[in-house]
C-alpha cells in the first residue's frame, strides 16, 4: 500500500507525538508499505490559520500516487480549509491521526469556542480517525456529536528500551536504597508539564529529603523556563533540582535506572508514553487526574494521581514514599507488572496496519 504522511516540520522532533509517527512509518515500511513523508513548515497556530497550501504541496501529495494520506491531526490549522479540494484533487481517503485535540487544551473562555469550531470542521473533513487513547477517542465523539465514522484506537507503547532487560533485583536495591529519594522528569519543559507545581511542592519538604533531574527541552517556552529558573533560586534548590536538558537513547535509560520516582504533574496529558518507558524500568508515576494519565497509572498500586496545579497533595505523596521505601519498592513492582501487560510498538503499529488495510468501509 502507498501510505502519505502530512506532518509539521521534522520526523525527528522530540516529543511524543512524532516518536509515534516514527514507529509507524518505520513499521509499515518493514511490512512492506511504501511511505511518503510529507511536510509543511512548523509555525504557531495563528500564522498557520493563514497558510496557503502550497500547490507544490498538493503536487507532491497527487504524484506520490497514494492510497491512503494520513495526516497527523496537529497539522489541522493549516488544511482545515483545504482538505475537501484536496480529496477532490488526490481522490484518495484521507485519515486523521489523533495525537492530541487542540480544543481540549487549556486555553482562555473567549478562545476556547473557535479551537473547538476549526477542530471540528477539520474533523468532519476526514475519511477514518486513528486515536491514541480512549481519553481522546471520547473527546473526538464530543467534537462531532455524532457517531463516529471508521476509526481505530492504537495506544502508544513504551518499548523503546526493548533491547534492556529490568533487573527486579536492582529496582529492589534501588527502592530501598538510603538517601533522598530520586525524582525523574521526563517532558519538555513546557507550562503543560506543571514542573511549576513540583518546585512549589518541593518547597514545602525539607531539601535533603529529594533530588530531582529534569530530561527535557528548554527552548520551546523560553519565559517559562525563566520563571522556573527564577523560582528554583528563591526556593534555594539549585543543587536540588538540576535541568539538564534533552536527554535521548542509553543515556535516558540510565537515568531511568538511577532514578526511584517518575513526577510529571502535567496540567493535561493525551496520553503519555513517558509513563510507560519509566514503567520499563519499575519507576512508579506520579500524574495527574487531566486526560489520559489514568489508562496507564493505577492510583495508589503502581503510581498515583493528584488534581492539576496541587502542589500541596504532591508534597504529601513525596514525604511518604521518602519515608517508607517498602511502599515505594511495591509500587515499583507494581509498575514494572502494569508495564509488562502493556502492548509493544509492533502491536499497536498492526493494528493501524490493519485498519488500513482492511478499506475504511470494513473498518
Amino acid at each position: 500500500m502507498r501510505i502519505g504522511l502530512l506532518v509539521y516540520g521534522e520526523m525527528e522532533t522530540l516529543s511524543g507525538g512524532y516518536l509515534y509517527n516514527r514507529k509507524l512509518v518505520s513499521y509499515l515500511r518493514r511490512q512492506g508499505d511504501d511511505v511518503t513523508i510529507i511536510s509543511l513548515p512548523p509555525r504557531n497556530y495563528w500564522r498557520h490559520l493563514g497558510d496557503n497550501f502550497s500547490n507544490a504541496c498538493l503536487q507532491q501529495i497527487v504524484a506520490a500516487d497514494l492510497d491512503i494520506l494520513i495526516q497527523d491531526a496537529m497539522v489541522h490549522p493549516s488544511v482545515f480549509l483545504m482538505n475537501r479540494r484536496l480529496s477532490r484533487r488526490a481522490k484518495i481517503p484521507m485519515v486523521a491521526l489523533v495525537h492530541l485535540l487542540t480544543s481540549f487544551d487549556h486555553h482562555p473562555w473567549y478562545s476556547a469556542w473557535f479551537y473547538r469550531a476549526v477542530e471540528r470542521r477539520y474533523l468532519q473533513s476526514m475519511t477514518g480517525m486513528i486515536a491514541n487513547s480512549q481519553t481522546t477517542l471520547t473527546q473526538i465523539r464530543q467534537l462531532l456529536h455524532n457517531p463516529l465514522f471508521p476509526h481505530c484506537l492504537a495506544v502508544p507503547a513504551g518499548d523503546n528500551f526493548s533491547e534492556i532487560s529490568t533487573d527486579i533485583d536492582a529496582i529492589s536495591q534501588r527502592a530501598l536504597a538510603d538517601g533522598p529519594l530520586q525524582i525523574l522528569v521526563v517532558g519538555n519543559v513546557i507550562r503543560r508539564k506543571g514542573l511549576h507545581v513540583l518546585i512549589q511542592a518541593l518547597r514545602q519538604l525539607p531539601s535533603e529529603d529529594f533530588q530531582v533531574t529534569v530530561a527535557g527541552r528548554l527552548d520551546m517556552e523560553p519565559e517559562y523556563v525563566k520563571q522556573l529558573q527564577k523560582l528554583i533560586r528563591a526556593a534555594q534548590l539549585q543543587e536540588r533540582v538540576i535541568l539538564k536538558g534533552p536527554v535521548q537513547g542509553q543515556s535516558l535509560a540510565d537515568l531511568y535506572q538511577r532514578h526511584q520516582l517518575m513526577v510529571l504533574p502535567s496540567a493535561y496529558e493525551s496520553y503519555g508514553i513517558v509513563y510507560v518507558e519509566a514503567q520499563q524500568f519499575g519507576l512508579p508515576v506520579i500524574g495527574t487526574t487531566a486526560g489520559a494519565a489514568g489508562e496507564i497509572i493505577s492510583h495508589d498500586d503502581n503510581g498515583y494521581l493528584i488534581s492539576p496545579e496541587d502542589p500541596e497533595a504532591l508534597a504529601v505523596l513525596l514525604q511518604k514514599l521518602h519515608h517508607d521505601r517498602q511502599l515505594l519498592l511495591q509500587l515499583s513492582r507494581n509498575a514494572l507488572a502494569a508495564y509488562i501487560r502493556h502492548p509493544c510498538w509492533d502491536q499497536s503499529c498492526e493494528i493501524i496496519r490493519q485498519y488500513l488495510h482492511a478499506g475504511l468501509d470494513g473498518a
